[in-house]
């Protein structure tokens, strides 16, 4: 995987949607302050991602997409699924949490993604993203390493969050192509592509 190549197709991608990103990171942050649509948010920000790179015109509407009864389930069901162990690591000591934050930023990087490309429950894409994760561990490793750089660099200044968030999540949608080995457009089929 070229980092410098998907770095400046998500840019391409970023400033083309740039209004929309921006504000669907802020209604995604502001809505996370309640906590029951932090997982949906998280969703239709990935979603407004997957429309960028397919080239539809991406609405700030989209970032409601995870409030579909079926979606709103299942991204509960992935954000519970990845979250409680995590906590059960920072209640025990901070170095089981941080070290359960890793591992799981690594393995189950591609779920939410996957989620959103393949219109996949939480299981399985958590079980698809663990898979990925094992048959590209160098990419892999080196993707969560420049997300959590440029999400850190982001969250410096607050400011800078707005604009990391929808950023990294749409390397992530664009990376996926490039690991499972589909084409590079973006040809696996997105199941909200009728929803939008």
């Amino acid at each position: 995987m070229e980092i410098e190549t998907l770095l400046k197709d998500s840019w391409e991608i970023f400033q083309k949607n740039l209004v929309a990103y921006i504000i669907g990171a802020l209604i995604t942050i502001f809505g996370s302050i309640i906590v029951i649509t932090s997982a949906p948010l998280a969703y239709g920000l990935a979603h407004m991602a997957a429309k960028g790179a397919r080239g539809e015109t991406v609405e700030i509407a989209d970032v409601f997409a995870g409030f579909k009864p079926d979606k709103f389930i299942q991204s509960w069901v992935l954000f519970l699924i990845i979250m409680i162990p995590i906590f059960i690591g920072f209640l025990l000591l901070i170095v089981p949490g941080i070290i359960i934050a890793i591992a799981f930023s690594i393995i189950f990087l591609y779920a939410l993604p996957l989620m959103v490309v393949k219109g996949a429950g939480a299981v399985d894409s958590l079980k698809e993203s663990l898979e990925i994760a094992k048959a590209n561990p160098q990419d892999t490793i080196i993707l969560v390493v420049v997300v959590m750089i440029l999400n850190a660099i982001g969250s410096a200044i607050w400011i800078g969050t707005i604009l990391t968030m929808p950023f990294t999540m749409l390397m992530l949608i664009l990376a996926l192509p490039i690991v499972t080995g589909a084409k590079p457009e973006m040809n696996v089929q997105d199941a909200t592509i009728s929803e939008a």
